[in-house]
C-alpha cells in the first residue's frame, strides 16, 4: 500500500511517496517518487493558491 509521507528538514516540509512491503519477514518502506514541498507539488499541477 502506497501513502503520502511528511517529512520535516530544517523547517521545511518535503512530500514523498512511499510503499510498505514485507521483506524476510521484516516490514520495510520505499521511496516511489519526491514529490518535494508544497509549493513544488502545486505548481506541477499548475494551480494558484
Amino acid at each position: 500500500m502506497a501513502f503520502i509521507r511528511r517529512k520535516k528538514v530544517k523547517g521545511k516540509t518535503y512530500y514523498y511517496i512511499v510503499k510498505s512491503y514485507k521483506d524476510e519477514g521484516r516490514v520495510k518502506q520505499k521511496v516511489l517518487y519526491y514529490i518535494g514541498t508544497a509549493d513544488n507539488l502545486l505548481r506541477k499541477l499548475k494551480i494558484k493558491v
